[in-house]
């Protein structure tokens, strides 16, 4: 039997729309490269570690989901904008850099004007970013466990909890998250699908004693709905939200956040 048209449109544009994100992320991830080839190493002697637990902050015991506000290191204003953020009482603060070697002073700021744990979260591929991420006052990492494979993942964690940062290891499928678990990853970062929802399938394997932070899909992918925290208590942590970080006032949306 032939499906309908309208399902045979409807598959042909998610496909269309997984090329466009597989040459989007492909993309970022060559950017990525080269600039990680003339980055300047930080000594790792000069590293100091981290005494903000990220995975402590937004352990509730899943009784609510904590919204991390995620927003870009070149956003003008940042610096204010988080303290802003940290005044409100947000848990937590994520930041993502399109350039480290222009932005990373700009994350270094941002970290000392707060007194909350910070979690960095654009491309990491390489040990000598998470030193360069403690060295400019992250205290958390997200480590994308598709881009990792082999031992690189175990280095990774490995290298982010020698400066007590907290390794956030994101994962797609049943088979990543086993490696995130394997590894003891503090806190295990799950992908939510285009409908905003994480699958059963990933929440269900998810032991309660593992901190659950939620990801919006994949590097803004086409028609992605924001998931809701209603969808999430009792089985996640926390919310990695870019809207409200891209918000023209965060720290008063959260605050209504809050309030409802």
């Amino acid at each position: 039997m032939t499906a309908p048209i309208g399902g045979a449109r409807k598959s042909l544009k998610a496909g269309a729309a997984r090329d466009i994100l597989r040459g989007v992320q492909q993309s970022l991830i060559d950017r990525r490269r080269q600039q990680n080839l003339v980055a300047r190493r930080v000594p790792v002697s000069a590293v100091t570690p981290s005494i903000r637990s990220f995975a402590q902050a937004i352990d509730r015991q899943r009784k609510s989901v904590e919204r991390i506000p995620a927003l870009r290191a070149a956003r003008p204003g940042l610096v204010e904008l988080c303290g802003a953020l940290d005044d409100a009482e947000v848990a937590a603060l994520a930041i993502g850099l399109d350039d480290p070697a222009a932005e990373l002073g700009l994350l270094q700021a941002a970290a000392r004007a707060i007194s909350v744990p910070l979690l960095r979260t654009d491309l990491l591929l390489e040990e000598f970013q998470l030193y360069e991420s403690r060295a400019a006052g992250a205290d958390a990492v997200l480590l994308h466990a598709s881009l990792l494979d082999g031992d690189r993942l175990a280095r990774l964690c490995t290298a982010a909890r020698s400066t007590h940062m907290a390794p956030c290891v994101a994962c797609a499928d049943a088979g990543e998250l086993a490696r995130a678990l394997a590894l003891r990853a503090e806190v295990v970062a799950l992908f939510a699908g285009a409908d905003g929802l994480v699958p059963e399938a990933l929440l269900a394997a998810l032991p309660r004693r593992v901190m659950a932070l939620v990801l919006p899909a994949h590097l803004g992918e086409p028609d992605a709905a924001t998931p809701e925290p209603v969808h999430l208590r009792g089985r996640a942590d926390a919310l990695l939200d870019p809207t409200l970080g891209e918000s023209a006032t965060p720290a008063a949306d959260f605050r209504h956040l809050l309030e409802e």
